[in-house]
């Protein structure tokens, strides 16, 4: 208690005032809590966790769901926990990944990603029982959720219009075998940009398939094997490493015979020749937003927030431009 008082006869307030701040900072003005936060600085108090928690009811420690589908060694994993740890580690708080909501333990709140639609509605109950806040990566029509997503709809539609606008008409897609919010609304983004210029869908050239390379490659072939195409979108850039790889095998170039592209953006479009072109999201981003608003949700704020992110195209060189291709041809 001596350190207390000495920062309290410090800063010049009374001993509970240093408490809140150390506590409940959210409950001090807050050039009151500079002034202490100055004299603890000054005196190097370092609070007891164990203590700190008791007074607040609160662990510092947040669970992060990542479904055991979600290799935690691919890059967005990476960049994903990288988000949350650089957000968490500024307000002091600590994270454990967690790969099965059955192993129980106490934590202040959730930050889930990669559920399925169904398993949303689950986590939602998970959580509401422990009476702990959860935020989501994706988007969901629960009220009390905050969500972070990126616009899946918009970039999948940019980067369709961007072969549209190669003259590409005949647009295949391998999209992923999910039931999630993103590979819905990666399909719709696609969907309305070949509506946008009359083009209707051709279900013969749509394929879904496993997130991965093996996936891309096999449905590649399913392709090539209709061959009535100038180009794909793969719904990720782990699908195109594998289906580029199957166009080679067919003794094909891309993009001199087909024009491909990716979603993601996060490493795996530089890993062939050429560099894919793609949609990167801004996962890093999306961890360190959810974060901050769980934090923001703990600290008291019961309004929950609704937030779209958009992602950017970036361009590589796995895209030809097919109507100059047609006017050679006449």
């Amino acid at each position: 208690m001596s350190k207390l008082k000495d920062i309290a006869n410090d800063a010049g307030v009374s001993v509970p005032t240093v408490s809140r701040v150390i506590n409940t900072p959210e409950m001090v003005k807050e050039e009151t809590r500079k002034k202490v936060q100055a004299s603890i600085d000054k005196f190097n108090y370092s609070p007891n966790p164990a203590a700190k928690a008791l007074v607040t009811n609160r662990t510092g420690i947040i669970d992060v769901y990542i479904p055991r589908s979600i290799d935690l060694s691919n890059p967005f994993a990476m960049y994903f926990i990288a988000g949350i740890s650089d957000a968490l580690s500024r307000k002091m708080y600590s994270f454990l990944i967690i790969r099965d909501r059955d192993v129980e333990h106490k934590c202040d709140g959730y930050i889930a990603t990669g559920l399925l639609k169904n398993e949303i509605y689950e986590m939602h109950e998970y959580a509401k029982k422990r009476n702990r806040p959860l935020v989501l990566f994706g988007h969901t029509e629960l009220p009390d959720i905050s969500c972070v997503d990126v616009d899946n709809i918009e970039g999948t539609k940019e980067i369709t219009m961007h072969l549209l606008n190669k003259g590409h008409r005949k647009i295949a897609m391998i999209n992923v075998d999910e039931d999630k919010d993103y590979t819905i609304d990666r399909f719709l983004g696609y969907k309305e940009a070949m509506e946008s210029v009359g083009e209707s869908l051709d279900q013969n050239i749509i394929v879904n398939t496993l997130n991965n390379e093996m996936g891309g490659f096999i449905a590649m072939q399913k392709l090539l094997a209709v061959n009535a195409f100038t180009s794909v979108l793969c719904a990720t850039d782990t699908i195109a490493l594998g289906a580029i790889r199957a166009i080679v095998e067919a003794g094909k170039k891309v993009p001199d015979d087909i024009s491909v592209v990716g979603f993601d953006g996060l490493g795996h479009h530089l890993l062939t020749n050429p560099h894919i072109t793609t949609v990167q999201q801004p996962i890093f981003e999306i961890g360190r937003l959810l974060a901050e608003s769980l934090i923001d949700r703990i600290m008291g704020n019961k309004t929950p927030k609704k937030q779209i992110v958009k992602p950017t195209l970036i361009m590589g060189k796995s895209v030809d431009n097919y109507s100059s291709k047609c006017e050679e041809s006449h």
